[in-house]
């Protein structure tokens, strides 16, 4: 089956809000070449594009909830858990393909059935409070993206299990927003101490501190230095 001409456009707007296909590294590069270590990194990872963790806003928020304090390895099974019980499924070429559930799915789902893929009593919890209010309109997750930086943690810590560092993760590698770090991610403290302190333990106001000289491309300079 074909696609309109409009739902192509729309492919691809969504695809571009996910993968970055259009973003201008030229800013971000010309930056990264005046630092030591951000230089090393361009040149090994030339051309490499920060993209989302969802492909909504709804989705970017579960996923990091279910990151919060495991490791990504541990998160990616407990969300291919999530995917494959409650996301819808379509069959094509002989392969199966997961969307990742609904808000309505997930609100529909029990305590019981959220958490055995995976999470804690509490993490479980914390989804099914979410999704049952975007279920019931009460929330409006796809609405975040008008809102600037401050309204979003604003918006989002008054959520039971979101906090400043959940908050942080949903702009930076959900919404994309340039500027902002999740400074208390214990995972982005180790990396940055890595590079810009021959490993030890950063602060988080330390590490802040650091990335006010990348200014709008925050987001980006850690994708590159996580990688």
């Amino acid at each position: 089956q074909t696609c309109t001409e409009q739902e192509y456009e729309e492919l691809a707007r969504k695809l571009d809000e996910l993968i970055s296909f259009s973003q201008d590294l030229t800013g971000l590069y010309a930056l990264m070449i005046e630092d030591a270590v951000l230089r090393d990194l361009k040149l090994k990872f030339y051309g490499l594009k920060a993209g989302s963790i969802g492909a909504t806003v709804f989705e970017s928020i579960i996923k990091s909830i279910v990151q919060q304090q495991i490791s990504i390895r541990v998160a990616f099974s407990i969300t291919n858990k999530m995917v494959t019980r409650f996301g819808e499924q379509i069959e094509a070429e002989e392969s199966t393909y997961y969307d990742f559930p609904t808000a309505k799915r997930l609100a529909e789902a029990t305590l019981e059935e959220i958490r055995q893929c995976g999470l804690s009593w509490r993490k479980a919890e914390y989804i099914k409070g979410i999704a049952d209010q975007a279920a019931d309109a009460e929330f409006d997750s796809e609405g975040l993206s008008l809102l600037s930086n401050e309204q979003v943690v604003e918006t989002l810590k008054k959520f039971r299990g979101v906090g400043t560092w959940t908050a942080e993760m949903v702009l930076s590698a959900g919404l994309k927003r340039n500027a902002c770090i999740p400074a208390g991610d214990l995972g982005v403290r180790r990396t940055i101490s890595r590079f810009y302190s021959d490993g030890e333990l950063l602060s988080e106001s330390e590490v802040r501190k650091i990335a006010e000289s990348w200014r709008e491309f925050t987001k980006d300079i850690v994708y590159y230095i996580s990688c």
